[in-house]
């Protein structure tokens, strides 16, 4: 390839590069057609073919040549007639591309750029799953959640369907992954039917029906451990403190603790009554570090808590034993050199 003829290749893919980047491809003036079989967003891993038809004025071109992302392709194209290329593609398996096409024209120094076009290839939506809704104190909102499935590549939309079971009126959401809904917009009925609709160019799917009770979802105000502290009794105990600012009367909680060099978990059950704080005790291994965290629901209900951040306490060492040496004989009795015993060298050995 001859230096001027790289120099034009760069120069039509920085033009094309530039305008894509500047409202498409699409936005360019074409001199003629470009369209995509089976279309311009298909199913990844598709057999795509593009085709490029020239209307240039004063032009009869001897070859029609195709890029992708600014390159010039070199293989599996075809010259279906005088004005018309195709580009075959076995598996397109890119996201997002662009393509454009352009004309050697007999008498003129660079390609003529005939048509540009933006390509996808992605996936259909998966039915969304493990739908989710919760009221967490305080917040004002109804928190939905749900799991997406596979990527899909291409732009995919989520409608968040809630229908009163008492009204049947239907409001509708449009969400990526989560929804927040003002409580205040669900005034006029307590008992509601919610699932969640993905759609994209390449198909639509329903979750299933979530029934919920706004009294039965809303999870207290988060759990937090303040401090805690080991006792120096004669068998030393450790207190965990924790608190929340609830206003839910009935609450039952969980604290799971472990030491940090243990992967199993311990747990206790608790019923608990915030208005004062929580103290919670344990009989742990000395001079030890050990990580808690707590966790609430309403009572009955189902939804938790998240765990709250981990509250880690080094135990003290242990204290209130002392090591003694045992008594000796009371009395140890020495002999003269001669053998015999000889009482001024009797002597009394206490050990402490």
């Amino acid at each position: 390839m001859s230096h001027l003829t790289l120099q034009l290749h760069v120069v039509i893919a920085l033009y094309v590069l530039f305008r894509w980047c500047h409202g498409g491809i699409t936005s360019i003036n074409c001199s003629g057609d470009m369209w995509v079989e089976p279309g311009e967003i298909f199913q990844m891993g598709m057999n795509v073919s593009i085709y490029c038809q020239e209307a240039l004025k004063h032009c009869r071109p001897r070859n029609l040549y195709f890029y992708k992302n600014g390159f010039k392709e070199e293989f599996d194209i075809t010259r279906i007639n005088r004005t018309t290329a195709r580009i075959w593609y076995k598996g397109f398996s890119e996201p997002h591309a662009y393509m454009h096409c352009t004309a050697e024209c007999p008498g003129h120094f660079q390609e003529t750029l005939i048509c540009g076009k933006d390509i996808s290839s992605g996936y259909p939506p998966d039915a969304p799953s493990n739908l989710t809704c919760v009221i967490y104190e305080y917040s004002g909102n109804m928190t939905c959640t749900w799991n997406t499935g596979k990527p899909t590549y291409i732009d995919t939309k989520y409608f968040v369907h809630v229908k009163s079971l008492e009204t049947e009126e239907e409001q509708q959401y449009l969400a990526s992954s989560y929804v927040k809904i003002s409580t205040d917009s669900l005034q006029g009925s307590r008992k509601y039917l919610v699932w969640v609709q993905a759609v994209n160019s390449l198909g639509m799917e329903n979750s299933q029906q979530l029934h919920v009770h706004l009294d039965d979802i809303v999870i207290p105000s988060s759990s937090i451990i303040s401090r805690a502290e080991t006792t120096n009794d004669t068998v030393p105990k450790t207190i965990v403190y924790w608190k929340s600012k609830t206003m839910i009367e009935k609450v039952f909680c969980e604290m799971r603790y472990k030491a940090t060099t243990s992967q199993m978990w311990s747990v206790k059950e608790y019923d608990a009554n915030f208005t004062y704080v929580q103290q919670s005790e344990f009989y742990l291994e000395p001079d030890s570090k050990y990580v808690f965290q707590v966790r609430c629901q309403e009572t009955g209900k189902r939804n938790w808590q998240p765990w709250s951040s981990p509250f880690v306490h080094q135990t003290s060492q242990e204290t209130g034993k002392r090591n003694w040496q045992p008594w000796s004989s009371p009395f140890v009795h020495q002999t003269s050199q001669t053998g015999g015993y000889d009482p001024m060298l009797c002597s009394l050995q206490l050990f402490f």
